[in-house]
């Protein structure tokens, strides 16, 4: 019997999240409603979740891609995703989508403790932190296994706290 390795068992249940998505279903199998509005309001809430000035509107659309993927092949995501929509709206007394910045933070913050807000929360967090465009701007070099690991690369560069300016 073969080993399963973690590494390889995670690319492959990434990959069939994809496939199923790009299928157009959901976990209820139902077909998903994955219209560009839904998409654009998926992308305005990742941009709310994880506001960085530095980062280009692009990658927050990659990061929707991706979350999308993945929140589309969970069970009962149609739905929570038309009650977080209301939810949004209904916090905002507009639709959500058409507000300023300012007043779409506010609304946000009106529905955190949902589910539906916790559940993109999670999908995004993975997604967004794991874009190489987002570890320029927090200063994470990246992978270093390829370069033989961080003994030799990363271990000690640190230079962003005093501390590390202090030791010898």
């Amino acid at each position: 019997m073969a080993k399963i390795v973690r590494r390889d068992f995670m690319l492959t249940g990434t990959a069939l999240a994809g496939l199923a998505a790009l299928a157009g279903c959901s976990g209820e199998g139902q077909a998903t409603q994955n219209n560009s509005e839904d998409f654009d309001a998926l992308a305005a809430l990742i941009v709310v979740l994880f506001p960085h000035k530095d980062i280009n509107q692009s990658v927050y659309e990659e990061v929707a891609e991706l979350a999308r993927a993945q929140l589309s092949v969970r069970e009962g995501w149609v739905r929570l995703r038309q009650e977080g929509r209301a939810a949004l709206n209904a916090a905002a007394g507009a639709p959500w989508e058409s507000l300023e910045m300012g007043a779409r933070v506010k609304a946000t913050e009106v529905i955190s403790k949902t589910r539906f807000f916790e559940t993109v929360y999670q999908a995004a967090l993975f997604e967004f932190y794991s874009h190489p465009a987002v570890w320029a701007l927090v200063g994470y070099p990246g992978s270093s296994a390829e370069q033989g690991g961080y003994l030799h690369r990363g271990f000690d560069d640190i230079d962003w706290l005093a501390e590390a300016e202090a030791a010898p």
